[in-house]
């Protein structure tokens, strides 16, 4: 399967819109992330991916706020209309369904991982589930709330049931921001590869600083890379 919609959703700290922004501006470059065997994107296809920004709770590092930036690098970024912006609440939006529905264009939906953020995804669901797609549930072990294979579960099981659509895979993001080492991402990937096994999920990306990439491929061949490079300089990460 080579999905069209692919959704990140992630506790407060996962990463999860970083992982989200990243992984559309390597759309914008015309491949999927190496290693995912999907190859080039299909033909027919806009070489502009559309960000969706379903992350309602946390506005401090909305992806809607890097539009100009990412832009610049071929993602369109599509957020609920101006006057709800700064709006912790849920509301339906005509944009972001139509961002959804549109068959030639790649489209990345970043959300937040508590029940409002599931709620917002959860109105759009049924036009989600009717389209080929891929929804990831980002974890840092490193992290609370996702720091043990049943606080994934719980933390995942509790997005799903608000959202109607089921995790297809994690996403193994593990980091301790400017301080991470390759032993710190080599041992917490591990982790989490044990949280999905334990789940009963695959870990479809493993995301790294650009400075480890390499040396993390020497070790680790068996998962696609995606590389973060942080357009949050703070001390944590949604």
């Amino acid at each position: 399967m080579r999905p069209r919609l692919f959704v990140f959703a992630g506790r407060f700290g996962s990463g999860k819109t970083e992982c989200a922004v990243n992984f559309a501006i390597q759309l914008a470059r015309g491949q999927y992330p190496a290693g995912s065997g999907w190859g080039k994107m299909p033909n027919g296809f806009n070489a502009q991916p559309l960000l969706v920004d379903l992350d309602i709770v946390t506005p401090y590092f909305r992806s809607r706020e890097l539009g100009e930036s990412l832009g610049a690098l071929g993602v369109q970024v599509v957020a609920p209309a101006l006057v709800g912006r700064y709006l912790d609440m849920p509301a339906i939006s005509p944009e972001i369904l139509g961002a959804i529905e549109q068959q030639s264009r790649m489209v990345v939906l970043d959300v937040g991982g508590d029940p409002q953020g599931a709620r917002a995804l959860g109105q759009y669901a049924r036009s989600i589930d009717s389209h080929e797609y891929a929804s990831y549930f980002v974890v840092n072990p490193y992290r609370p709330f996702t720091d043990s294979a049943d606080s994934v579960r719980k933390s995942m099981q509790g997005m799903e049931a608000t959202s109607r659509l089921k995790m297809t895979a994690l996403v193994s993001n593990p980091n301790l921001m400017h301080e991470t080492t390759l032993e710190l991402v080599v041992k917490g990937h591990q982790r989490v590869l044990d949280f999905g096994q334990s789940i009963g999920l695959p870990v479809a990306l493993l995301c790294v600083m650009p400075d480890l990439a390499d040396q993390i491929r020497q070790k680790i061949d068996s998962l696609p890379i995606l590389e973060i490079h942080r357009f949050f300089d703070l001390h944590w990460t949604t």
